[in-house]
């Protein structure tokens, strides 16, 4: 696995069901022309999701990536504050980051040999 600029940007990872959760939450009890964030108690830098997909898998780390130059375009983090979320209708995230890579990692199992037919070339869009 090529780890742009070595995996250190730095990102929010959150499952799909806990955003579909908030956004229920934000349409039920939000305040209108109010920006709800949501995300994840933290975050984690790309190389520390990609070493926790290869614990979970059972792959050693260092023989699964090599570290190349930093994409075109790339930031060093997302990150997003969901206080406002929290604060005004309880919303939690709930699934952990484990528990979502595990959902991940079963997914491409099932969907392997499509997924190869796949490009694997990067090609930025401004």
């Amino acid at each position: 696995i090529e780890l742009h600029g070595g995996g250190k940007a730095v990102k929010s990872y959150i499952h799909i069901s806990d955003i579909s959760r908030g956004e229920l939450a934000a349409l039920e009890k939000g305040r209108p022309r109010v920006i709800y964030h949501l995300s994840p108690n933290r975050s984690y830098a790309v190389a520390e999701v990609v070493r926790t997909i290869c614990q979970l898998m059972g792959y050693t780390f260092d023989k699964c990536v090599v570290s190349v130059g930093e994409r075109l375009g790339q930031d060093a983090a997302y990150l997003f504050d969901s206080a406002r979320a929290r604060r005004e209708f309880g919303w939690q995230p709930q699934i952990p980051l484990e528990e979502g890579l595990g959902e991940v990692i079963d997914w491409v199992n099932d969907n392997w040999e499509e997924i190869q037919r796949e490009p694997l070339d990067y090609v930025h869009k401004p």
